[in-house]
């Protein structure tokens, strides 16, 4: 039964997951296993994004987890696991629809990682053109940041 941020995320569907990519940071240092857990849901899902799953993938490999090297508060094993699935699902063509862009920067972090040069070497993958973005915005938010606390009257 998924819990907490995962909870909240999958039925939210294909544009709420990609706002999560968008802002995901592996490496933070409040981060904890529950954004893996979140991101093996959704990119587990037949909706997924194309875009969305190799933006997932890119920001799991540049921290570190194809090498088991992980942040403070995650599982290396779990980590490992993970980017062996979410690349063999990228590579067996599993994501057939790729309907968001990505932004310059998630765009190059993509080429970064996953390219012929990155230290995963993807074949081509056809992503979304230009950086279209999801209906949600959250000018500020960021999926590790503590919710700020009520004052007190």
């Amino acid at each position: 039964m998924p819990q907490g941020l995962t909870a909240f995320l999958l039925p939210e569907g294909p544009d709420m997951w990609h706002e999560f990519a968008l802002g995901l940071e592996f490496a933070h240092p409040c981060a904890t296993i529950d954004l893996l857990i979140a991101a093996d849901a959704i990119t587990a899902h037949p909706d997924c994004d194309r875009a969305t799953a190799a933006l997932i993938l890119a920001k799991a490999t540049a921290a570190g987890f194809h090498r088991g090297e992980v942040p403070k508060g995650f599982d290396a094993d779990a980590a490992r696991a993970f980017v062996v699935r979410l690349t063999d699902a990228l590579v067996t063509g599993r994501y057939s629809v790729a309907r968001f862009g990505l932004p310059p920067e998630a765009l190059r972090l993509v080429i970064r990682q996953l390219g012929l040069h990155g230290p995963l070497s993807l074949p081509p993958l056809s992503l979304g053109k230009g950086a279209a973005r999801a209906r949600y915005g959250f000018a500020g938010w960021h999926p590790v940041h503590p919710m700020p606390q009520a004052r007190r009257a």
